[in-house]
């Protein structure tokens, strides 16, 4: 564009020599051609020291990107596996012990090993951003003011994108680094025992890369009850989920989640299908389930081999059920029954306002073996610091499990019975 403007402004000039053209109107046509000139001559230098810009930068990125995947890839050929949110795990596999603690050592190294090359790609990024805005800035570009409307329109593109993995620069990355492995090891079964009891019962034990473990158990044909007790790495008991079907008997369907604060969710289906539901918090404060946590479709989404529930009808009440926890023993991922209830109670109660104190007081009461953070995460609950993606709502991605999983459900227990 420069060059044809330029080629004009010439040709104009030229015209009076030629006798072509002359008058107040080839001096007009003249002063107007050069201020073109000037300013496409401007543009031009503006775009060339962009674009300038923008191809070092590219190599730089691209440089670090490409360190950064190729690590990636040589963990994957491993026994460990480097997830979307860029956090190294261990990939699903029957170890013993001591083998799934050398495992997770060998993840902390290499966790380290990737936040370096990650943290390269970050700044290969910013030095990037910075040269484009310099160079900008030589020709009279400025950021807007945080206070003027575009400072203050997201979508403007004014602010600094935010970040969509964990950074692991700052504490809040690395406590979020720390969320998604720790869930990750609850949630990967190390192994499984099953064998039936003298009395007839049959008996599942699945134990986690962290240690923790679930204890399955299924009782009577006729009404047939299932359990699953959930213990933290430590061996503390966190949950006891029960379900017994009684259509043979009187038709009815029950469930039920028990916390060890004593803190209880129950649901019940009748014989015509009405589904009811409510929670008794330790206290002794009561409130009834929402209908539409009942058609929620998390629990049926994150239903089979994750949570051990059985896939629900349209309207009905999550169930533990022999079907449903048969193939439990070949599990490579197992979060418990626990997960789907506490995704769909967590969506279908948020839509109202916490209260903060309250909700806060359950939470953390609900939530056993501490959370992360001082507690932070518990309390909370919902966004894992500030990161959407991170939230339990994805649960087959995995994130619901272990101390933090249960000061979550403790949160959403305090909105269902904390006073408006």
């Amino acid at each position: 564009m420069y060059r044809t403007v330029r080629d004009l402004d010439d040709r104009i000039d030229a015209m009076p020599e030629a006798s072509s053209w002359s008058g107040k109107a080839h001096d007009a046509a003249t002063l107007m051609f050069r201020r073109a000139t000037n300013t496409a001559s401007e543009l031009a230098h503006y775009s060339e020291a962009v674009a300038t810009a923008l191809e070092r930068g590219s190599g730089s990125i691209g440089g670090a990107r490409t360190s950064l995947l190729s690590h990636a890839d040589q963990i994957d050929a491993g026994e460990l596996q480097v997830t979307d949110m860029w956090v190294v795990v261990i990939k699903p596999a029957r170890v013993s012990a001591e083998k799934a603690a050398a495992l997770q050592a060998q993840a902390q190294t290499e966790q380290i090993e990737i936040n370096r090359l990650l943290v390269a790609v970050g700044d290969a990024d910013n030095a990037t951003a910075s040269a484009v805005q310099s160079a900008a800035g030589h020709f009279g570009f400025t950021l807007p003011e945080p206070t003027s409307f575009p400072g203050l329109d997201p979508s403007s593109g004014a602010h600094r994108p935010a970040d969509e993995v964990p950074n692991p620069m700052s504490l809040d990355g690395l406590i979020q680094q720390g969320v998604v492995r720790d869930h990750d090891l609850a949630q990967t079964v190390r192994e499984s025992r099953e064998w039936i009891t003298e009395d007839g019962q049959v008996r599942k034990t699945l134990t986690m890369m962290d240690g923790s473990r679930h204890e399955i158990f299924e009782w009577n044909d006729y009404a047939p009850c299932v359990e699953n007790t959930y213990y933290d790495k430590h061996g503390n008991r966190v949950s006891t989920t029960f379900s017994q079907d009684k259509t043979n008997y009187d038709g009815t369907e029950y469930t039920s989640i028990t916390f060890a604060d004593g803190t209880e969710v129950t649901m019940t289906q009748t014989p015509d299908g009405t589904t009811t539901g409510g929670v008794i918090a330790a206290d002794g404060r009561q409130g009834v389930l929402p209908d539409t946590f009942f058609t929620h479709p998390s629990l049926t989404m994150v239903g089979g081999a994750l949570t051990g529930l059985e896939e629900q009808t349209k309207r009905g009440i999550p169930m533990l059920s022999p079907q449903s926890v048969d193939d439990l023993g070949k599990a490579a991922k197992y979060g418990g029954p626990a997960l789907g209830v506490a995704t769909a109670l967590y969506d279908t109660v948020t839509a109202q306002t916490f209260y903060d104190g309250c909700v806060a007081a359950i939470s953390g009461g609900a939530g056993v073996g501490g959370g992360y953070a001082g507690g932070t995460l518990a309390a909370a609950g919902v966004s894992a610091l500030g990161m959407p993606q991170l939230a339990p709502v994805f649960a087959a991605g995995g994130s619901m499990a272990g101390a933090w999983t249960f000061g979550y459900v403790g949160g959403v227990v305090g909105n269902i019975v904390c006073p408006k």
